[in-house]
């Protein structure tokens, strides 16, 4: 019965290193049409004019090439977010003052769906902030859409 079990074992671990390197012995065909647009494929297109490349594992060198030029992108993302932002903030600053809609909540809810449903529409149209002066974020407004579908009838 041990024997058995060992042959089994090994049979598995045969064919899933036989299956294993099939597949990293896959041919890759490279062609150019009519058109000149380069095509890749496994298999070989029905022209016969497709040439067998090899298919190489990306280097470190390579991964560290990417890893900078990622970090390159970030740092302009960085920048131009700030650009942003200032731009925003002066273009705030210029704009007259206005004014917040009346709160019909009043920033309180006593745990009816009416009073709930208040809150939500005085979030959602701007009348309500935190106590803390805090402006409403993407997740309050996300809330409060999810309230007034639940509580608004």
């Amino acid at each position: 019965m041990r024997t058995l079990n060992q042959n089994r074992y090994t049979l598995t671990i045969c064919l899933t290193l036989l299956v294993g390197l099939s597949t990293a012995q896959a041919q890759v065909y490279k062609w150019v049409d009519e058109n000149g647009r380069v095509h890749y494929s496994e298999t070989k297109p029905e022209s016969g004019k497709a040439q067998a490349i090899g298919v190489k594992p990306s280097a470190p060198q390579a991964a560290a090439q990417a890893s900078s030029t990622s970090a390159v992108s970030w740092q302009e993302q960085e920048r131009r977010l700030r650009q942003r932002q200032a731009e925003e903030a002066i273009d705030k600053a210029s704009k007259p003052a206005t004014t917040r809609p009346q709160s019909v909540s009043n920033g309180r809810e006593d745990g009816t769906d009416a009073s709930k449903c208040a809150l939500a529409r005085d979030v959602l149209n701007g009348s309500l902030r935190h106590t803390n002066g805090a402006p409403i974020d993407k997740n309050d407004i996300d809330i409060a859409r999810s309230d007034v579908r639940n509580f608004c009838h």
